[in-house]
Protein backbone atom coordinates (compact mmCIF):
# COMPACT_ATOMS: atom_id res chain seq x y z
CA UNK A 1 0.00 0.00 0.00
CA UNK A 2 0.95 3.80 -0.75
CA UNK A 3 -0.17 6.79 0.90
CA UNK A 4 0.35 10.15 0.73
CA UNK A 5 -1.46 13.67 2.72
CA UNK A 6 -2.78 16.92 1.47
CA UNK A 7 -2.82 20.32 2.41
CA UNK A 8 -5.93 22.53 2.73
CA UNK A 9 -5.03 26.01 3.41
CA UNK A 10 -2.33 25.38 4.77
CA UNK A 11 -3.39 22.32 6.87
CA UNK A 12 -2.65 18.78 6.56
CA UNK A 13 -6.80 17.26 6.19
CA UNK A 14 -6.86 14.50 4.02
CA UNK A 15 -4.76 11.69 2.68
CA UNK A 16 -5.32 9.55 -0.26
CA UNK A 17 -3.87 6.08 -0.25
CA UNK A 18 -3.72 3.11 -3.66
CA UNK A 19 -3.45 -0.74 -2.78
CA UNK A 20 -1.22 -2.13 -5.19
CA UNK A 21 -3.54 -5.17 -6.15
CA UNK A 22 -6.57 -3.20 -6.44
CA UNK A 23 -5.36 -1.87 -9.58
CA UNK A 24 -6.87 -3.72 -12.74
CA UNK A 25 -7.08 -3.16 -16.70
CA UNK A 26 -10.43 -2.67 -18.27
CA UNK A 27 -11.71 -2.49 -21.53
CA UNK A 28 -10.10 -4.35 -24.59
CA UNK A 29 -7.48 -4.37 -26.63
CA UNK A 30 -8.82 -1.54 -29.02
CA UNK A 31 -9.29 0.81 -25.83
CA UNK A 32 -7.75 -0.32 -22.93
CA UNK A 33 -8.05 1.35 -19.11
CA UNK A 34 -6.03 1.33 -16.36
CA UNK A 35 -8.22 1.50 -13.26
CA UNK A 36 -6.51 3.32 -10.27
CA UNK A 37 -9.11 3.05 -6.94
CA UNK A 38 -7.79 6.14 -5.23
CA UNK A 39 -9.08 6.19 -1.70
CA UNK A 40 -9.60 9.25 -0.13
CA UNK A 41 -10.30 10.63 3.59
CA UNK A 42 -11.07 13.94 3.57
CA UNK A 43 -11.71 15.37 7.19
CA UNK A 44 -12.53 19.18 7.25
CA UNK A 45 -9.78 21.48 9.11
CA UNK A 46 -11.78 23.10 12.23
CA UNK A 47 -15.13 24.81 11.17
CA UNK A 48 -14.34 24.80 7.68
CA UNK A 49 -15.75 21.97 5.13
CA UNK A 50 -14.51 21.93 1.54
CA UNK A 51 -15.39 19.84 -1.28
CA UNK A 52 -13.17 17.44 -3.30
CA UNK A 53 -14.57 18.58 -7.43
CA UNK A 54 -11.36 17.19 -9.53
CA UNK A 55 -8.95 14.81 -9.76
CA UNK A 56 -6.16 14.32 -12.45
CA UNK A 57 -3.17 11.95 -12.27
CA UNK A 58 0.25 11.66 -14.40
CA UNK A 59 1.54 8.17 -13.97
CA UNK A 60 5.59 7.60 -14.75
CA UNK A 61 6.91 4.00 -15.13
CA UNK A 62 10.10 2.67 -13.20
CA UNK A 63 12.50 5.89 -13.04
CA UNK A 64 11.62 7.68 -15.92
CA UNK A 65 10.77 11.49 -15.15
CA UNK A 66 8.64 11.13 -18.47
CA UNK A 67 4.82 10.61 -17.69
CA UNK A 68 3.91 7.57 -19.77
CA UNK A 69 -0.01 8.65 -19.16
CA UNK A 70 -2.49 11.12 -17.81
CA UNK A 71 -5.42 10.66 -16.53
CA UNK A 72 -8.39 13.37 -15.55
CA UNK A 73 -11.31 12.00 -13.74
CA UNK A 74 -14.73 13.39 -14.72
CA UNK A 75 -15.86 16.46 -12.09
CA UNK A 76 -17.21 14.88 -8.60
CA UNK A 77 -18.75 16.34 -5.66
CA UNK A 78 -17.00 14.59 -2.49
CA UNK A 79 -17.68 16.76 1.09
CA UNK A 80 -15.48 16.60 3.34
CA UNK A 81 -16.47 14.75 6.98
CA UNK A 82 -14.75 14.44 10.55
CA UNK A 83 -15.78 10.75 9.97
CA UNK A 84 -12.32 8.97 8.73
CA UNK A 85 -13.91 6.74 6.34
CA UNK A 86 -12.75 6.16 3.05
CA UNK A 87 -14.32 7.68 -0.41
CA UNK A 88 -13.31 5.24 -3.65
CA UNK A 89 -12.04 7.30 -6.53
CA UNK A 90 -11.91 4.88 -9.73
CA UNK A 91 -9.10 7.18 -11.77
CA UNK A 92 -9.37 5.61 -15.33
CA UNK A 93 -6.28 6.03 -17.49
CA UNK A 94 -6.49 5.20 -20.78
CA UNK A 95 -3.54 3.79 -22.63
CA UNK A 96 -2.49 2.79 -26.22
CA UNK A 97 -1.06 -0.36 -27.75
CA UNK A 98 2.14 2.22 -27.67
CA UNK A 99 2.28 2.71 -24.11
CA UNK A 100 1.66 -0.72 -22.96
CA UNK A 101 4.56 -1.77 -24.82
CA UNK A 102 6.59 0.89 -23.48
CA UNK A 103 5.57 -0.02 -19.77
CA UNK A 104 6.38 -3.94 -20.52
CA UNK A 105 10.12 -2.80 -22.07
CA UNK A 106 10.55 -1.20 -18.83
CA UNK A 107 9.02 -3.73 -16.58
CA UNK A 108 11.19 -6.78 -17.99
CA UNK A 109 9.66 -9.60 -17.00
CA UNK A 110 9.40 -8.00 -13.17
CA UNK A 111 7.29 -6.65 -10.57
CA UNK A 112 5.71 -3.17 -12.04
CA UNK A 113 7.30 -0.06 -10.03
CA UNK A 114 4.57 2.49 -10.87
CA UNK A 115 4.53 6.71 -9.52
CA UNK A 116 1.68 8.50 -9.63
CA UNK A 117 1.34 11.70 -8.83
CA UNK A 118 -2.19 13.50 -8.48
CA UNK A 119 -3.68 17.21 -8.43
CA UNK A 120 -6.66 17.84 -7.50
CA UNK A 121 -9.50 20.99 -6.75
CA UNK A 122 -11.61 21.49 -3.66
CA UNK A 123 -13.89 24.22 -3.22
CA UNK A 124 -14.35 25.82 0.41
CA UNK A 125 -17.73 26.40 2.05
CA UNK A 126 -17.60 29.31 3.78
CA UNK A 127 -15.36 31.23 1.59
CA UNK A 128 -16.48 29.98 -1.93
CA UNK A 129 -12.90 29.66 -2.65
CA UNK A 130 -11.64 27.36 -4.71
CA UNK A 131 -8.03 25.95 -3.72
CA UNK A 132 -5.58 23.49 -6.02
CA UNK A 133 -4.43 20.64 -3.96
CA UNK A 134 -0.38 20.37 -4.13
CA UNK A 135 1.06 17.73 -6.20
CA UNK A 136 0.63 14.00 -4.55
CA UNK A 137 2.66 11.14 -5.08
CA UNK A 138 2.22 7.65 -4.60
CA UNK A 139 4.50 5.18 -5.48
CA UNK A 140 3.61 1.91 -5.67
CA UNK A 141 4.95 -2.03 -7.09
CA UNK A 142 2.23 -4.02 -8.70
CA UNK A 143 3.32 -7.79 -8.17
CA UNK A 144 4.24 -9.07 -11.55
CA UNK A 145 1.37 -12.05 -11.36
CA UNK A 146 -1.30 -9.48 -10.24
CA UNK A 147 -0.21 -7.33 -13.28
CA UNK A 148 -0.50 -10.32 -15.78
CA UNK A 149 -3.92 -11.98 -14.51
CA UNK A 150 -5.08 -8.44 -14.04
CA UNK A 151 -4.00 -6.38 -16.79
CA UNK A 152 -2.09 -7.90 -20.08
CA UNK A 153 -4.80 -10.69 -20.15
CA UNK A 154 -8.20 -8.51 -19.67
CA UNK A 155 -7.37 -6.43 -22.31
CA UNK A 156 -6.13 -9.29 -24.68
CA UNK A 157 -3.71 -7.63 -25.78
CA UNK A 158 0.47 -8.48 -26.33
CA UNK A 159 3.34 -6.05 -27.53
CA UNK A 160 3.79 -9.39 -29.99
CA UNK A 161 0.41 -9.85 -31.38
CA UNK A 162 1.61 -6.99 -34.61
CA UNK A 163 -0.54 -9.22 -36.79
CA UNK A 164 -4.01 -10.84 -36.71
CA UNK A 165 -2.91 -14.52 -36.32
CA UNK A 166 -5.71 -17.13 -37.60
CA UNK A 167 -4.86 -20.65 -37.36
CA UNK A 168 -5.68 -23.09 -39.76
CA UNK A 169 -9.43 -24.72 -39.07
CA UNK A 170 -8.55 -28.19 -37.58
CA UNK A 171 -9.00 -30.44 -35.23
CA UNK A 172 -6.26 -32.26 -34.76
CA UNK A 173 -4.28 -32.58 -31.03
CA UNK A 174 -1.27 -31.62 -32.73
CA UNK A 175 -2.59 -28.31 -33.93
CA UNK A 176 -4.08 -27.94 -30.65
CA UNK A 177 -0.40 -28.38 -28.71
CA UNK A 178 0.70 -26.17 -30.96
CA UNK A 179 -1.45 -23.18 -30.26
CA UNK A 180 -1.08 -24.07 -26.38
CA UNK A 181 2.84 -23.93 -26.87
CA UNK A 182 2.59 -20.85 -28.65
CA UNK A 183 0.29 -19.18 -25.80
CA UNK A 184 2.89 -20.55 -22.99
CA UNK A 185 6.10 -18.94 -25.02
CA UNK A 186 4.18 -16.14 -24.24
CA UNK A 187 3.97 -16.29 -20.85
CA UNK A 188 7.48 -17.33 -19.96
CA UNK A 189 8.27 -14.03 -21.67
CA UNK A 190 5.94 -11.92 -19.81
CA UNK A 191 7.47 -13.40 -16.66
CA UNK A 192 11.02 -12.52 -17.60
CA UNK A 193 12.24 -16.63 -18.23
CA UNK A 194 13.10 -15.57 -21.74
CA UNK A 195 15.30 -19.06 -22.56
CA UNK A 196 12.51 -21.05 -22.17
CA UNK A 197 10.17 -18.61 -24.65
CA UNK A 198 12.81 -20.35 -27.41
CA UNK A 199 11.97 -23.92 -26.02
CA UNK A 200 8.24 -23.47 -26.08
CA UNK A 201 8.75 -22.02 -29.58
CA UNK A 202 10.72 -24.60 -31.05
CA UNK A 203 8.13 -27.42 -29.49
CA UNK A 204 5.30 -25.66 -31.00
CA UNK A 205 6.27 -25.95 -34.75
CA UNK A 206 7.67 -29.18 -33.28
CA UNK A 207 3.66 -29.70 -33.23
CA UNK A 208 2.93 -28.12 -36.53
CA UNK A 209 5.21 -30.50 -38.71
CA UNK A 210 3.49 -33.60 -36.79
CA UNK A 211 0.06 -32.68 -37.73
CA UNK A 212 1.06 -31.47 -41.33
CA UNK A 213 3.52 -34.05 -42.90
CA UNK A 214 3.53 -37.77 -42.76
CA UNK A 215 7.52 -37.46 -42.45
CA UNK A 216 7.50 -36.16 -39.35
CA UNK A 217 9.75 -33.89 -37.43
CA UNK A 218 12.76 -32.54 -39.90
CA UNK A 219 14.10 -30.89 -42.13
CA UNK A 220 11.60 -32.60 -45.06
CA UNK A 221 8.25 -32.03 -43.33
CA UNK A 222 8.30 -28.42 -44.20
CA UNK A 223 8.72 -29.42 -47.78
CA UNK A 224 5.99 -31.21 -47.94
CA UNK A 225 3.68 -29.21 -46.44
CA UNK A 226 5.09 -26.19 -48.99
CA UNK A 227 4.56 -28.42 -52.07
CA UNK A 228 2.81 -26.61 -54.41
CA UNK A 229 4.69 -23.27 -54.00
CA UNK A 230 6.29 -21.91 -56.81
CA UNK A 231 10.22 -24.28 -56.37
CA UNK A 232 11.86 -20.74 -55.96
CA UNK A 233 10.10 -19.15 -53.32
CA UNK A 234 9.57 -22.73 -51.63
CA UNK A 235 13.40 -22.84 -51.43
CA UNK A 236 14.07 -19.69 -49.79
CA UNK A 237 11.38 -20.54 -47.38
CA UNK A 238 12.81 -23.27 -46.49
CA UNK A 239 15.86 -21.73 -45.78
CA UNK A 240 14.40 -19.26 -43.21
CA UNK A 241 12.56 -21.80 -42.02
CA UNK A 242 16.02 -24.21 -40.67
CA UNK A 243 17.82 -20.66 -39.96
CA UNK A 244 15.20 -19.93 -37.30
CA UNK A 245 14.97 -23.25 -36.16
CA UNK A 246 18.62 -23.29 -35.28
CA UNK A 247 18.25 -20.26 -33.66
CA UNK A 248 15.27 -21.45 -31.40
CA UNK A 249 17.58 -24.58 -30.38
CA UNK A 250 19.35 -21.94 -28.44
CA UNK A 251 16.74 -22.76 -26.04
CA UNK A 252 17.02 -25.53 -23.41
CA UNK A 253 16.26 -28.98 -24.33
CA UNK A 254 16.14 -30.11 -20.62
CA UNK A 255 14.50 -28.57 -17.85
CA UNK A 256 16.27 -26.64 -16.25
CA UNK A 257 16.18 -22.49 -13.86
CA UNK A 258 16.50 -20.01 -15.86
CA UNK A 259 19.24 -18.71 -14.70
CA UNK A 260 21.72 -21.95 -15.97
CA UNK A 261 20.43 -21.83 -19.52
CA UNK A 262 23.40 -22.31 -21.54
CA UNK A 263 23.10 -19.64 -23.54
CA UNK A 264 22.09 -15.89 -22.37
CA UNK A 265 18.78 -15.03 -24.22
CA UNK A 266 17.86 -11.74 -23.78
CA UNK A 267 14.19 -9.73 -23.67
CA UNK A 268 14.95 -8.99 -27.40
CA UNK A 269 16.36 -12.20 -28.19
CA UNK A 270 12.92 -13.72 -27.07
CA UNK A 271 10.72 -10.78 -28.57
CA UNK A 272 12.25 -11.48 -31.97
CA UNK A 273 11.47 -14.71 -31.46
CA UNK A 274 7.83 -14.63 -30.74
CA UNK A 275 7.64 -11.41 -33.68
CA UNK A 276 8.81 -13.94 -36.26
CA UNK A 277 7.19 -17.16 -34.82
CA UNK A 278 3.65 -15.02 -34.56
CA UNK A 279 4.53 -14.27 -39.12
CA UNK A 280 5.14 -17.94 -39.36
CA UNK A 281 2.01 -19.00 -37.96
CA UNK A 282 0.18 -16.34 -39.75
CA UNK A 283 2.23 -17.41 -43.05
CA UNK A 284 0.34 -20.73 -42.89
CA UNK A 285 -3.09 -19.39 -42.45
CA UNK A 286 -4.52 -19.69 -45.49
CA UNK A 287 -7.15 -22.61 -45.89
CA UNK A 288 -5.45 -23.61 -49.46
CA UNK A 289 -2.47 -25.88 -48.27
CA UNK A 290 -2.21 -29.54 -49.18
CA UNK A 291 -3.20 -31.60 -46.29
CA UNK A 292 -4.29 -28.43 -44.40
Amino acid sequence: MSETSFTVKGNGVGRVRLEPTEIIGTGSSANPQLVLPLKFQLLPFGPTAYTLLRVSGKIFVGNENHPVATAEHPPIAEDSTPNPYDRTVNLSVPLTLTQIKHIEDIRDGNNLLLRITLSGLVALKQTNEFERLQDMSLQITVPRSHWIDTALKPWGVSDLRLLEIKFPGDSRKEMATARARLERAEELYRIGDYPHVLTELRSAFDAIAEAYSTKGVGKDAWGQILTHTHAGVRDKILESFAAFRQFLHLGPHQPMPTAQAPTPISRQDARFALVVAHAIFEYFSTENWPGI
